[in-house]
């Protein structure tokens, strides 16, 4: 492309938005006034959408030159199957090379609009989500990460899982959900035999195969199944009231991997803000989940969890430091 060419220009993209904005005939003058482009440039610009067979169309009234609204017929339609609109999202970051022109803030408005009305297909949000679940298992070995993904398949797909513990233990075991208890990544779910609630730690385990041949039907509703979670939790005494005010919702993820909400709950207060509240347990994992919303949350109460996710932090920038030092 040549460094003079129109595209370049960005009075060449604003002519382009006044024209398409235009609602009904206008005074060509008054038009080149308030699009800010003196009549060469029009000239050209004219010329060069001729040759893309997109026409301009000016008509003189009563010796007066009028431009007219652009037909319906120079509308670009284009639909996307869903493999094709996750392609063309894969290609996003490549345009930012662009960023800065003309051209570029013209299409990432329209990006922009498109990703708002089809939020439920925003790749670059699952993206965000598969990071932080990998963040969140740096912690288990290779044997349980892959423990983690059988149950995390036999989940989707519904079939039990033949589940040995290093105590010796056999369990056929229907998972319902992998979830942080008492600081520890636990998989609760149904005793295939006594049809029954249990959970435990996945570091107990020693062996884990996925049984594709029993068809069992699950005893619990997943309410019933949150109850449980809660009732551990209250035993436990570990289970505290998070609510937080957020100050900017565009952005904020508040579906923490492998975190149990408990009667998660939003509304307004009489300011107009915005206020989420969970029961949770305070653990490093949900620190690290706050930490990376800080930006866009306050914790409001209690201001006891507030005290042990301040120390986590002073706790991390000291842990960060002394690395730094290290490498120093």
């Amino acid at each position: 492309m040549h460094n003079n060419s129109l595209i370049l220009k960005e009075q060449f993209w604003t002519f382009l938005t006044c024209l398409e904005n235009l609602n009904e005939p206008m005074p060509l003058k008054q038009f080149l006034d308030l699009s800010e482009i003196d009549e060469n440039l029009f000239t050209d610009a004219v010329s060069f959408l001729q040759n893309l067979n997109y026409f301009v169309e000016v008509s003189e009234v009563a010796g007066r030159n009028y431009i007219h609204p652009v037909k319906a017929d120079q509308m670009i339609s284009m639909q996307l199957t869903f493999k094709e609109w996750l392609a063309f999202q894969a290609h996003f970051p490549k345009m930012q090379e662009e960023q800065g022109t003309a051209h570029h803030e013209v299409l990432s408005l329209k990006l922009c609009e498109v990703e708002n009305e089809y939020s439920g297909h925003d790749l670059f949000k699952a993206i965000d989500d598969e990071e932080k679940r990998f963040q969140l298992l740096e912690n288990l070995d290779l044997k349980h990460k892959d423990f983690l993904r059988k149950t995390e398949e036999a989940m989707s797909r519904e079939f039990c899982l033949n589940i040995q513990l290093h105590d010796k233990r056999i369990i056929d075991f229907f998972p319902r959900k992998a979830v942080f208890l008492e600081g520890e990544l636990c998989l609760v779910g149904e005793d295939c035999n006594d049809r029954c609630l249990i959970y435990f730690n996945i570091l107990e385990i020693k062996k884990i195969n996925v049984d594709i041949d029993t068809n069992y039907c699950p005893n619990f509703s997943s309410i019933e199944i949150n109850d449980f979670i809660s009732a551990v939790r209250a035993i436990t005494g570990q289970e505290e009231r998070l609510v937080l005010k957020i100050i900017s919702s565009e952005s904020v993820d508040l579906r923490p991997a492998y975190q149990f909400l408990g009667n998660p709950y939003v509304t307004t207060n009489l300011n107009g803000d915005l206020i989420w509240a969970a029961s949770v347990e305070p653990c490093d994992e949900l620190f690290e989940w706050i930490l990376s919303i800080k930006d866009h949350v306050e914790i409001l109460d209690p201001s006891s969890l507030k005290k042990k996710y301040l120390e986590y932090c002073e706790a991390k920038l000291e842990y960060l430091e002394d690395d730094y030092k290290k490498a120093g």
